[in-house]
């Protein structure tokens, strides 16, 4: 009987043991991918990518707070058009202006379109907008090592219910607001 006690109590001298150690190291395999802002990395579910020892449908915990992201411009582009106008570049130039003094950390270069068309020529379309926009930029001094260029198509039209019912002319009017690219920054100092 003392041997099978003295069995016991060294196997439960090891799960004492090893319980936090194997705790400490599903903590560590459980860490969030993050990208290179510190955001944390999710999937179109919106659960967070884990490493791959997690289960997919794990939600993420206390993830750090998205740094702030100050939107500086939006650009507008014609009806099916991927070339800056007068204003665009107008734009851009005063822009480039105010960029010239502050310490930026990242920036975002958003491409967006209207409803008409296919939601895939809509996202091709908006990827051209953004990348003439970052391409306008780059040739005219900025270019930052953490850019990041989106093309978001219409899937964050904003004019759909106003504009319900018009036609042709009056309807491009209409949705001038969702043919954009919005750059934003997150800027560490002045």
């Amino acid at each position: 009987m003392t041997k099978r006690n003295s069995l016991l109590s060294a196997f439960a001298l090891l799960a004492a043991v090893a319980i936090p150690a194997w705790s400490s190291f599903a903590d560590d395999i459980k860490a969030v991918v993050h990208d290179v802002r510190g955001n944390p990395v999710t999937d179109v579910r919106t659960n967070c990518v884990r490493t791959d020892w997690e289960t997919p449908s794990d939600e993420c915990g206390a993830a750090p707070a998205p740094k702030p992201h100050t939107r500086l411009a939006s650009v507008y582009f014609e009806f099916n058009k991927a070339t800056l106008t007068a204003q665009g570049t107008a734009t851009l130039n005063e822009l480039l202006a105010t960029l010239k003094h502050k310490h930026i950390e990242a920036v975002t270069i958003a491409g967006y379109a209207d409803k008409i068309g296919s939601p895939s020529y809509n996202l091709r379309l908006s990827e051209k907008r953004a990348r003439t926009v970052q391409h306008y930029l780059k040739t005219h001094g900025f270019q930052h090592a953490n850019t990041d260029v989106r093309a978001l198509g219409e899937s964050e039209a904003r004019t759909v219910a106003e504009c319900k019912g018009l036609k042709d002319g009056k309807l491009h009017a209409c949705m001038q607001e969702d043919r954009r690219v919005d750059i934003e920054l997150s800027v560490l100092s002045q």
